[in-house]
Parts: structure tokens; sequence; C-alpha cells
């Protein structure tokens, strides 16, 4: 059993990669030959997997939105001339990239 779990593991990579949903997950596992009691344990792992990866990216858009944001307020400071585009344009950007990255954590 704890063959066929690693081998479960090694292939969730896969499975993700190839935006595999729960159900063909499901029929990869039967067609491996897997009992159907084992299988919704497995698609339990492969659900915190797919979690976590999204979690991940979603945290890469908050952090670089935020970087956006800053730097933005930043230039706003140091540049009065171009406040509107800067504040506005820079801002905005950075505010929907960063609601783009709580959509991936919690969509």
């Amino acid at each position: 059993m704890a063959e066929v779990k690693l081998s479960v593991q090694d292939l969730s990579v896969e499975w993700l990669s190839r935006g595999l949903d729960n159900k063909q997950v499901e029929a990869e596992l039967l067609k491996m030959g897997i009992d159907e009691r084992n299988v919704p344990d497995m698609l339990r792992e492969f659900k915190k997997m797919r979690n976590a990866r999204n979690t991940t990216i979603g945290l890469y858009y908050i952090l670089a939105g935020a970087l956006l944001c800053l730097i933005s307020c930043i230039l706003t400071l140091a540049f009065s001339s171009a406040t509107a585009i800067i504040l506005y344009g820079l801002t905005s950007v950075g505010v929907i990239i960063v609601f783009i990255g709580l959509a991936r954590i919690f969509g």
C-alpha cells in the first residue's frame, strides 16, 4: 500500500500539470487497479496538493500587487507632476493583481 501511495503522490504532480479534475483522477486511479475503498483517501491527498499549489500562486500574485502599490506610492511622493497617472493607474493595476491572487486562493 505504501508503494502505491508514493506512486500516486508522484503522479499527482503530472495530473496537476495536465489540469485533471477529480472525476478524471478517480478514473485514472481505478484504471491503475486501486481498490475503490482507497480512492477517497487518495483523492483527498490530490485535493490538498491542488489547494496548496493554488495558495502558493495566489500569494505570489498578492505579493506582486502589493509591491506595485508600494512602488506607486513612492513614485507619487517623488514625482508630483504625473500624480494622476501614477496614483490612479499603477495603484489600480496593483489592486486588481491583489484581487486576482485572492480569487486564486479562495476561488
